[in-house]
């Protein structure tokens, strides 16, 4: 299992917990390989990651990227890291012979044993998604989406790397976002649906709830929970607060000087 995560210092402590709470649901005997791609994360905060991540005799691969080296520039948009578009050069930065990822977000706490979602088969697909019920069908039709297809979101993703790099997936996404940059609202999120809302697996909705999805859809167990919106746990009345804040208790990240 192959599992890809991106951060910066700003958003280490929200990682540390989906890591821990990932971790201690995870099933017995598995061992996923974990890599957190960054670019100028802390030598702290990798140690907090990594000591996380340890005590489940596991260890982490860190992924420094430097924006230097890539050709293309991804435009600044508030709310909106420069991190979350990493997401798109996986194929890239992982070995070959590596064929398949489930990339997660950082704003997420893990409920159920990750390994069922990591079984679901996408050998015919590009990708696997929640669909995000409630988008504004004008998106859709900014990027020339059909207004019946899924919208995903990008916070949970299981990816077919083979795919992506037989059709040269991430290119056709990074130039979109070139193309396009009066039309992008939600940046790698829209270009990916963009290039690929066709190609997408659309996963129960319980892989990735949010307050959002759960307007438009009653999930009573979600296996995922996304903390999504600039708030996060500001909003008091999240209800999956109390148990974000067992899993960071928990997690010794605020142990941790």
């Amino acid at each position: 299992m192959y599992i890809v995560t991106a951060t910066d210092n700003s958003y280490a402590k929200y990682l540390g917990v989906m890591l821990h709470s990932l971790l201690e649901n995870i099933g017995e005997g598995t061992n996923p390989n974990i890599f957190i791609m960054e670019r100028s994360l802390s030598i702290k905060n990798k140690m907090k990651l990594q000591k996380i991540v340890g005590r489940y005799n596991l260890k982490v691969e860190f992924i420094t990227i430097n924006d230097n080296d890539y050709r293309y520039s991804f435009p600044e948009v508030r709310y909106w890291p420069r991190e979350a578009y990493y997401r798109i050069l996986i194929p890239e930065l992982l070995d070959k012979d590596i064929s398949k990822v489930l990339y997660l977000d950082c704003d997420l706490i893990i409920r159920e044993d990750i390994s069922k979602l990591w079984n679901i088969n996408i050998d015919d697909y590009f990708l696997a998604g929640v669909d995000e019920e409630a988008v504004d069908e004008t998106r859709k039709e900014a990027l020339s989406i059909p207004a019946k297809s899924i919208y995903f979101n990008s916070g949970v993703l299981l990816i077919n790397l083979q795919k992506w790099r037989e059709n040269n997936i991430s290119s056709k996404v990074i130039q979109f976002i070139e193309d396009n940059p009066t039309i992008i609202k939600w940046p790698d999120q829209d270009a990916l649906n963009a290039i690929l809302y066709d190609k997408c697996l659309k996963l129960d909705p319980k892989w990735n709830y949010s307050i959002v999805i759960q307007k438009m859809i009653h999930i009573d167990n979600p296996a995922i929970v996304h903390f999504i919106g600039p708030n996060k746990l500001q909003n008091s009345k999240h209800p999956f607060k109390e148990e974000y804040f067992k899993y960071l208790n928990s997690s010794l990240w605020d142990q941790e000087k």
